[in-house]
């Protein structure tokens, strides 16, 4: 239909300037039930003149992007955690992430641990999770935020701003498409087992994981408060991945070359952030 080349903001003006567009009610004839679609058929109302009306679970526009949500979940973002519909979260919202990270150069398409969430449905800034540092159900650890980009050849660069000061740590890992992460609590790559284990697995068969560098997450000395792996607000981290030099990492902060601190990364990696839910609500945009 129509609907489905409109911009995510378009399909709120159309629902919003037509009923019939934007409504969860439509009088339709009584013979013309049974071609009513799945959605629609939460309840029907009949009146005196062979009319039914349909009482749809959400409007069409409502459909129009669940349609296209779930199109992307089958096809380019099967691994992705940004389509997953969130307690009482619109299609339409869903739909509007989508059309982000299809137009975004970066975004974090994967997190893995329970304390981390995407920050004002924006798919390329993500925070420790409010309720990570007051409820017992999230363990003290650290989560991780993956980009969708592979890397397997040529130069590459990313800058990574603190928007809330905390403990991040930002580098590189391998992709992890057909790893199920949905029951890990905490995560960091560079000491989970779990990780390492399912690199090794890979390497028998993908030439994308060869080598034994697998991650590198670039870690900052102790501030004067002793606290390492520290970033403050408004600090830029930037990172820059060279293949044709060896395999090397070379790393900035605030404009300032840090140097070259990681060699021999071959096969493919991805952009990773991972933050620790300990006193501080940290928040990073890549």
């Amino acid at each position: 239909s129509l609907a489905s080349f409109l911009h995510p903001h378009d399909l709120v003006h159309l629902a919003l300037t037509c009923k019939q567009f934007g409504g969860t009610r439509e009088s339709i004839p009584a013979a013309d039930v049974d071609a009513v679609s799945e959605f629609e058929r939460r309840s029907y109302i009949c009146n005196d003149h062979a009319q039914v009306v349909v009482e749809r679970s959400w409007s069409l526009m409502e459909e129009a992007a669940r349609q296209r949500v779930q199109e992307a979940k089958h096809i380019e973002w099967k691994h992705s955690d940004l389509l997953s519909r969130r307690e009482a979260e619109s299609w339409i919202a869903i739909d509007h992430r989508l059309h982000l990270m299809r137009t975004s150069p970066l975004v974090f398409h994967r997190l893995v641990g329970n304390g981390i969430d995407h920050v004002k449905n924006d798919p390329a800034h993500v925070q420790i999770h409010e309720r990570a540092l007051i409820s017992g159900q999230y363990p003290l650890g650290s989560s991780c935020a993956i980009c969708q980009h592979v890397m397997k050849s040529g130069r590459h660069y990313a800058e990574f701003t603190v928007t809330r000061e905390g403990y991040i740590e930002v580098g590189v890992m391998r992709p992890i498409e057909g790893w199920d992460t949905r029951e890990i609590k905490t995560m960091h790559p560079m000491g989970s087992n779990d990780y390492q284990d399912f690199c090794t697995q890979q390497q028998q068969g993908d030439e994308g994981y060869e080598g034994n560098v697998h991650c590198y997450l670039h870690q900052t000395p102790a501030d004067s408060h002793g606290r390492s792996n520290f970033l403050r607000n408004n600090d830029v981290v930037g990172l820059l991945l060279d293949f044709g030099d060896g395999g090397t990492l070379t790393v900035y902060k605030n404009g300032r070359c840090l140097g070259i601190k990681k060699e021999g990364l071959s096969g493919q990696y991805c952009w990773v952030a991972s933050m620790t839910n300990a006193f501080y609500r940290s928040a990073v945009k890549i």
